[in-house]
């Protein structure tokens, strides 16, 4: 065998900057789409068996809480498609073609808006998340302690926390959109 070929097998030449960042682009965004995907869908399940449930004691079917709600979940959908794109920009990234390269600028622009995205999702999640255990802990103190109960809609039941954990899930999965692209952002202004 040449020698050149035995130093290449053992010894890979490093990879340039550019495509350190393809792969980063790649694999990252493929994580965040998917942990953000799962996260959502688990979460409007909830959601929605929450809504349709004639028992649930919390106001979920009207007003700020629903808005919140849908909104965080829709900004999150908004965010699973974005981290998709990110796959796309790898691939133009890693391109033969240097006429397909995207920019740095460009790049960076699309991070900062999968990040911006992610705060607009989080923001309305929290927002309906303060709702939510307001409302519960408001249900917790309208009864005083050791007094029997005659009204069942006073009582904390199973499925209000599943909707606390819900939202909890969002904001899980929001955070994750606003780590990976802080990430990349960093790698993507050292290289």
């Amino acid at each position: 065998m040449p020698n050149h070929f035995i130093s290449k097998f053992y010894f890979p030449t490093p990879r340039s900057s550019r495509q350190q960042i393809a792969a980063a682009l790649h694999k990252l965004g493929w994580i965040a789409f998917w942990i953000q995907f799962v996260l959502t869908i688990i979460s409007v399940a909830i959601l929605l068996f929450a809504i349709v449930d004639p028992n649930l004691n919390l106001n979920l079917k009207s007003g700020l809480s629903l808005f919140s709600a849908t909104g965080g979940i829709a900004t999150l959908g908004l965010s699973v498609y974005w981290f998709f794109r990110y796959t796309g920009l790898s691939k133009q990234l890693g391109a033969t073609d240097p006429a397909l390269h995207p920019s740095r600028e460009k790049t960076i622009q699309v991070l900062q808006i999968g990040m911006f995205i992610n705060l607009v999702s989080m923001l309305l999640t929290l927002l309906g998340l303060e709702l939510i255990v307001g409302a519960l802990l408001a249900k917790t103190l309208s009864f005083p302690e050791g007094a029997a109960i005659y009204r069942t809609g006073q009582l904390i039941e199973p499925l209000d926390i599943f909707v606390v954990q819900a939202n909890v899930n969002l904001i899980v999965a929001q955070f994750v959109g606003v780590g990976i692209p802080a990430y990349l952002m960093s790698q993507v202004e050292h290289h």
